[in-house]
């Protein structure tokens, strides 16, 4: 038994947000049906292919335990056939731009007269209301808009985005926990609703620490590996022997264990290091006396002796290094697994627990189209002639 065993989800998500927030449910165990355009699918199966293969990486990683379809959406029996899975489906997921469902025919408020319990959960750039709600937006357009470029980077440099897209996984993470509310509103009144949640709003959330220094100090700018305003001493990146750690000292307390364990303690009685607000004065002077330390260490012999300590410290991993990390490999959070057409590929697992369960992979991402049969067949009870006659359509 799983947690959502007995939920169904038509997902149309597309790219990395919708399609985090699914993967999310179907690692709870809901059966979530993948609905894409015929030929080519969706966009993400056009990003960063597997070498020599049609399918992609970013596509495996963010569809596995679901199953595929192809459904051409622009076309009447298209609309009739989705129409029909929306009847038999708890959840309806999409990602598209503002009005794109309504303008098909399709939207909540079409659908809820078909089937007043469907739970109807729409992803989008800046929400279905408000003065941006029309303005199309990827990740990096919420990262220049949200504040995060202006806080990222070095004193007296231009913006930086972040590398990974952070805000469409952030607002798949807040679609997904609306959906699991509104599941569980459905079970008391038997009434679906309208979930929405959005990059721009959700990007507010990680923003708290710069909103905060701005509203108590008027702290503003950029601060490259350090706090906001120099807050904290010391906290920064330092060089070790073989890469780099971020070390971050919270308090006096984890500062005398750090001088403890770089055997410097005669720092420990100096007025000139003794409280955070002293060391924030001298903030390069600390950055020297650490990294003189740290050069003298690998990153893991760095950590770990830190860690011992109680002081909080991590290896700069490259993602290589990530790949193969010995803790997310030991609690299955990655995973290799086989693919039908690429073979081994390394695959995400549920970052959520319940009662200490090792995640599983039941199934890889689908190939394009590989259960129209199944779901067709046996959901909607179409014949093999009956869906050979779609497929010559172009419906299927």
């Amino acid at each position: 038994m799983r947690a959502l065993d007995d939920i169904r989800i038509l997902d149309l998500t597309h790219v990395y947000n919708g399609p985090y927030a699914t993967l999310l449910l179907g690692f709870l165990g809901a059966e979530v049906i993948k609905v894409e355009p015929t030929l080519k699918g969706e966009m993400a199966r056009t990003i960063f292919k597997v070498p020599n293969h049609d399918e992609s990486y970013p596509y495996i990683m963010l569809n596995s335990n679901k199953k595929g379809i192809t459904l051409n959406l622009k076309s009447p029996r298209g609309r009739e056939l989705f129409k029909e899975l929306a009847l038999q489906s708890d959840v309806v997921v999409e990602n598209f731009a503002a009005g794109a469902m309504d303008k098909l025919g399709l939207g909540y408020e079409e659908l809820r007269k078909l089937h007043p319990g469907l739970i109807y959960a729409s992803g989008s750039g800046f929400g279905r209301s408000g003065p941006y709600s029309e303005y199309p937006a990827f990740d990096p357009i919420i990262q220049a808009m949200s504040g995060l470029m202006a806080s990222t980077g070095f004193p007296g440099s231009p913006p930086v985005k972040a590398g990974p897209p952070i805000f469409d996984i952030m607002a798949g993470t807040h679609l997904c926990a609306g959906i699991l509310g509104a599941i569980h509103q459905r079970d008391r009144t038997g009434a679906g609703t309208l979930v929405e949640s959005n990059l721009f709003e959700s990007a507010l959330g990680p923003m708290i620490t710069q909103m905060s220094g701005y509203l108590s100090r008027g702290i503003r700018g950029r601060f490259g590996n350090t706090a906001a305003g120099r807050s904290f001493s010391p906290y920064n990146s330092y060089k070790t022997s073989d890469g780099y750690v971020l070390l971050l000292v919270a308090n006096d307390e984890k500062w005398r264990a750090l001088c403890r364990v770089m055997e410097r303690e005669d720092l420990l009685t100096n007025p000139d290091y003794a409280t955070n607000s002293a060391r924030t004065k001298r903030f390069d002077e600390m950055d020297e006396i650490v990294g003189a330390w740290t050069a003298r260490y690998t990153k893991r012999e760095v950590m770990e002796k830190l860690t011992a300590a109680d002081v909080t410290c991590g290896m700069v991993n490259e993602i290589s290094e990530v790949l193969n990390d010995p803790h997310l490999r030991a609690r299955g959070t990655l995973q290799d697994i086989m693919h039908p057409t690429v073979g081994k590929v390394t695959v995400l697992a549920s970052p959520i627990r319940l009662n200490g369960d090792t995640p599983t992979i039941d199934s890889a991402a689908p190939t394009l189209g590989q259960h129209n049969d199944l779901v067709y067949g046996k959901l909607l009870g179409l014949s093999e002639k009956e869906i050979g006659a779609l497929r010559e359509q172009g419906v299927i």
